[in-house]
């Protein structure tokens, strides 16, 4: 496979549309609801907050179909929430797959768990709109991609060793993050059970106060996380470095 394939158009099929009208409605009603049968505001009150919400309900579900991902043989062009981006092929430095940071922290079938960048010239990442394991086989879209783009980058094309160190370490610091919030969130029960030490024992005079339970949590999630993360970072540094 190689740029014979192109060209090619990643898009949200109709079943993930529907969810994203279905997920949106039921963020949206309860509240509009709620101000509809209230009769603390006036209607003109009323019909400010009512109108912007409703735009922004249309703007999202517009936003969501229009947004693509589409490869030709002059590169590829990204057309997101917020805009419309083009990367020719010598500009990409890197095509790859990465864990969906959203689909760790919370369980929804339509979360696709990866989703798939190009990476810049300066080393900064765009994402692919839709070329994720929701909506396409994503092994074999992105290894057309990669085929493409290493047949029309060029054969003067070379690969920028920072820029290569640059996404390695962005990539494990993303990696640190999400290890940070699976430390925190282990963290959670056992915080909870010192929180309610006072309840079975006495507590030194120094900690035996009313802000016992804020000071555990307030000190107790931000360290496991700041733990997690730094542990996590500093294995894949190693691991960088045993590649190097």
């Amino acid at each position: 496979m190689s740029a014979g394939s192109l060209p090619r158009e990643y898009r949200i099929g109709r079943g993930r549309t529907t969810g994203i009208v279905v997920a949106v409605s039921l963020a949206c009603v309860p509240g509009v609801l709620a101000l509809l049968l209230t009769d603390d505001f006036s209607a003109a009150v009323k019909w400010s907050v009512l109108l912007p919400l409703l735009a922004l309900f249309a703007w999202l579900v517009t936003a969501s179909t229009r947004a693509r991902t589409t490869a030709d043989l002059k590169g590829i062009r990204i057309r997101g929430f917020l805009g419309t981006r083009r990367l020719s092929w010598p500009e990409i430095q890197d095509i790859r797959v990465e864990i969906n940071p959203g689909a760790v922290l919370q369980e929804n079938a339509a979360q696709p768990n990866f989703v798939s960048y190009a990476y810049r010239a300066d080393g900064k990442r765009l994402q692919l709109m839709y070329l994720d394991d929701a909506t396409v086989n994503l092994e074999r879209e992105v290894a057309v991609l990669r085929a493409a783009w290493e047949e029309l980058r060029g054969e003067d094309w070379t690969q920028s060793a920072d820029i290569a160190r640059r996404i390695e370490r962005g990539e494990a610091r993303r990696l640190a993050a999400m290890a940070g919030f699976a430390w925190a969130m282990l963290s959670f029960l056992p915080l909870i059970a010192l929180m309610l030490l006072p309840l079975f024992t006495d507590l030194p005079d120094a900690l035996d106060t009313s802000w016992w339970p804020f000071l555990v949590m307030g000190v107790g999630l931000p360290a496991a996380f700041a733990l997690g993360m730094t542990l996590s970072y500093r294995k894949q540094l190693r691991l960088l470095a045993g590649e190097d």
